[in-house]
């Protein structure tokens, strides 16, 4: 009996140290996984805060180049605000010795352009749609009247029923 026990001992032996191995496999395959994923990603930190070193440079010299160009500009802003008022002082110097040397052709001037302006406001009233301030009551129609359809001598309409006229004007 002791040699069955003897031998259940050692097979139960030869299993736990078999055991034991293929566990002890198991975590140096488990360590060498980590130490592999650990070196990527510190592959992959490192990557990264090289692009991010990089790019706060681009952007650095970016923003550098965006500054020079503005200051650039402007002072040649100021260069060409100081041309504009030189132009505008010579040619108020200019209209001013005009007339005074022909004070009625200045006259006759300023009335064409005021005729020419106030036409042009005339016209561009017209073409518009009347304000609700100023809006015009009916004008009853004389003669013939022709309602929007072709029915002829409507004498009475309702108020929003539009009517030509005999001039072909629109009249509400």
């Amino acid at each position: 009996m002791n040699d069955t026990s003897s031998d259940k001992v050692r097979n139960l032996e030869s299993r736990v140290t078999e055991a034991g191995e293929a566990v002890g496999e198991r975590v140096r395959n488990a360590t060498a996984v980590a130490a592999a994923a650990t070196g990527q990603a510190e592959r992959i930190v490192q990557d990264a805060t090289a692009a991010t070193v990089a790019a706060a440079g681009q952007a650095k010299r970016v923003l550098g180049d965006a500054g020079d160009a503005a200051q650039q500009a402007w002072s040649q802003a100021g260069g060409v605000t100081e041309d504009v008022v030189d132009a505008g002082r010579r040619a108020t110097q200019s209209v001013s010795r005009q007339i005074d040397e022909h004070p009625l052709l200045t006259v006759l001037v300023g009335v064409a352009l005021g005729f020419v302006a106030g036409s042009w406001i005339r016209r561009g009233a017209v073409d518009q749609e009347p304000s609700p301030r100023r809006t015009r009551k009916p004008r009853r129609l004389r003669h013939k009247q022709v309602i929007k359809g072709g029915s002829a001598a409507a004498t009475n309409h309702p108020p929003s029923t539009r009517v030509l006229s005999v001039s072909s004007k629109v009249v509400e």
